[in-house]
């Protein structure tokens, strides 16, 4: 039996103070009621219309019925909930807007500034609605430190929107309190790879491994050590996630939650068995030198073919001019990307995941409405209606082609079926600093 050590919440809500400690002391000296962000206040720019067929196809969709007296809710992230700049409005938007007159206000920050700025608001009386668990950094530190609010008296998962999700959504619960409405897991890592650069140089198709239940470590290494050549700059892997993508693919997360406890897996011998996998390719001068080219990695030599695997977001396949979005990685009908390979030892392939989910603020002033939007999420989710114009959009906007969308459904298919969520960033700032970058660093 694997030993695991279990936390308390009150032992682990006394370790955990200093996250918010930080953030309100992170701005020169000023505290969190004078952070400067990087957005205005306000909707960003409005949402483009969805074609008329799509919008007759979301018309389709059933929700729940919500009598919304407050139409607004405000949400706090790096990102827009508003699609801008040309993209395609989604369909849980679509839902909120039309059928509940629903409006979301953006207060969009930088990435250190999203605590100092939810600090600052929860504080003053101002908060906002809701807020993004898609980092992994919120739960559950956020929660002990009475930045969320738990959100069972809003949404009832026992309903006909949520029942199939709640086995996921217990995943996020702290004295027996849900705090996160997951819609969905979703990838955090996946190998994208060039299909002309594997076919030039002989290798098997991963997609193909993976469809034939033969893509595991094993398999990876062989074509990583034949596609290596120092002497010609051919390096096997680069990247940031390759360290927590193969550790968590053994179905061990650093640290997880069970039964609300925080639990300590580090010294899991499949953990230490993911590390001598890693140690290898080091050890074999397989790793692209980051060292060598200023700490930047590349992920334009996997489409030029010096690269085999870089390993990244999901998020990657769903952009096409940023520093690491698909164009990087050659023309999209060049484009093969696959789970992490399963652990030899695992008794499953499981997929490094995070969640397409959000967290109720505390002091939200519309609560009510965050709800019709979950309701609104978890619809359109679960919809062939929003599929199939999700599909279209990816077509149309990302130039992706019929395979790429099968290897899609056949990788979150597995996700399904076997998400490793892993709570390292969530936990405390000092656990994130003692995992996240030793791990780097000890790899490269």
């Amino acid at each position: 039996m694997k030993r695991k050590k279990l936390f308390s919440s009150a032992a682990a809500a006394a370790i955990l103070l200093s996250m918010f400690t930080a953030c309100t002391q992170s701005d020169g000296g000023n505290g969190g009621g004078n952070t400067t962000t990087t957005a205005a206040p306000g909707t960003t720019a409005p949402p483009s219309t969805m074609q008329e067929e799509q919008q007759s196809q979301a018309e389709e969709i059933s929700t729940k019925e919500f009598e919304l007296e407050n139409k607004k809710i405000t949400f706090l992230a790096t990102w827009a909930r508003n699609p801008a700049n040309g993209k395609n409005k989604d369909v849980a938007i679509e839902l909120f807007q039309t059928r509940f007159g629903g409006e979301i206000e953006d207060i969009v920050v930088g990435d250190s500034e999203r605590y100092d700025k939810l600090a600052s608001m929860v504080s003053t009386g101002t908060s906002p609605d809701f807020f993004s668990a898609a980092d992994s950094d919120a739960f559950p530190m956020g929660a002990i430190n009475n930045m969320f609010q738990p959100i069972d008296d809003y949404i009832d998962f026992t309903d006909e929107w949520w029942s199939s999700r709640k086995e996921i959504n217990d995943k996020f619960v702290l004295k027996d309190k849900h705090y996160v409405a997951t819609i969905s897991p979703e990838v955090e890592v996946l190998l994208i790879y060039n299909k002309s650069v594997i076919e030039e140089n002989g290798l098997p198709d991963p997609y193909q491994l993976l469809k034939e239940g033969k893509w595991d470590w094993t398999a990876c290494m062989d074509m990583m050590r034949k596609f290596c050549d120092k002497s010609e700059e051919n390096y096997a892997t680069d990247g940031w996630w390759i360290t927590s993508g193969f550790c968590n693919s053994t179905g061990v997360p650093f640290i997880g939650m069970q039964d609300g406890k925080i639990v300590n897996n580090v010294r899991d011998s499949l953990i230490a068995e993911a590390q001598e996998f890693l140690y290898t390719i080091r050890k074999e001068d397989m790793a692209y030198p980051v060292w060598d080219y200023g700490w930047v990695s590349n992920p334009a030599n996997v489409g030029v073919g010096k690269t085999l695997f870089y390993p990244t977001g999901y998020w990657a396949l769903t952009e096409l001019n940023s520093e690491y979005g698909l164009a990087k990685y050659g023309n999209p009908g060049e484009v093969g990307f696959v789970p992490i390979p399963k652990c030899p030892s695992a008794d499953a392939l499981y997929v490094p995941a995070r969640v397409n989910g959000y967290m109720l603020c505390s002091g939200a002033p519309n609560p009510e409405g965050f709800a019709c939007m979950m309701y609104c999420e978890a619809a359109a989710s679960d919809s062939k209606e929003a599929e199939d114009i999700t599909k279209e959009q990816y077509f149309n906007e990302y130039g992706w082609t019929d395979e790429m969308w099968e290897m899609r459904q056949t990788m979150y298919d597995l996700l399904e079926e076997h998400p490793v969520f892993d709570f390292y960033k969530g936990v405390s700032l000092a656990t994130f600093d003692n995992l996240d970058n030793p791990a780097k660093d000890a790899y490269h």
